[in-house]
């Protein structure tokens, strides 16, 4: 009997991709936190401009930075998004607005997802959304945002925060229980008097045989390179 593999979809970050045993299975919404500086939003344009070379409709939903912001922010690293404007389409979403009309949100962006035949989005940073409601709403609200990816058939990154005293937790702890995965990003010392060093982990990715011992990566004008052979210390 054939055994049927899910397909995976490339990160864009060759050290990753065998990490994760090819990359990030197709339909999967996955977590990466980590803290400012760390590489958050760098990751999430990999995975976004690796989409768009292979001819995939990519959506990028922001809610902190504006297109022009994001447009420049990708082409420090080597990412041109104006190469692909038939395939992309980046919004910035107000907070503010999707607290007061969740419901509506809901249909719109279904809508918008659905209607670019989208293959990969990615969302940064949620965290701005998720100060905005108490413990309820905000299960509430990122279970919305799960479904609404899921119905659409998507792959997506949600980009958050972490807890402020366990950098393997969500700053609210509930986004690793809505996704099928989780990343994250650290600034790790051996101690306090030498410079940190930047160390991924993939925690959780569900029907995956993941690598889950951390491994160090770099951030340059090319992007995130990830050494999954080294050690951090």
């Amino acid at each position: 009997m054939t055994e049927l593999r899910t397909a995976m979809l490339s990160t864009g970050i060759a050290g990753l991709d065998r990490m994760l045993r090819g990359g990030i299975p197709k339909g999967h919404v996955i977590a990466v936190i980590g803290t400012y500086g760390t590489g958050k939003t760098t990751l999430g344009l990999h995975f976004i401009y690796e989409g768009l070379k292979n001819g995939e409709n990519c959506i990028v939903m922001s809610f902190d930075e504006d297109e022009d912001s994001i447009i420049k922010s990708a082409k420090s690293i080597g990412m041109d998004l104006e190469r692909f404007r038939d395939n992309l389409k980046i919004f910035r979403l107000e907070a503010e607005e999707v607290r007061k009309s969740l419901s509506r949100i809901e249909s719109d962006l279904f809508e918008i997802i659905s209607g670019f035949n989208t293959s990969r989005v990615l969302i940064d940073t949620v965290s701005v959304l998720e100060t905005l409601f108490d413990e309820g709403g905000r299960y509430k609200m990122l279970a919305t945002i799960r479904m609404i990816l899921k119905s659409a058939g998507v792959t997506a990154i949600i980009t958050s925060e972490p807890d402020k005293y366990n950098p393997s937790y969500s700053k609210y702890g509930l986004l690793e229980y809505i996704c099928d995965g989780l990343i994250c990003l650290k600034m790790i010392r051996a101690n306090e008097m030498e410079e940190p060093t930047l160390g991924l982990e993939v925690v959780k990715m569900r029907r995956v045989n993941h690598s889950r011992k951390p491994r160090p990566y770099t951030i340059t004008d090319r992007g995130i390179s990830v050494f999954e052979e080294a050690e951090i210390f």
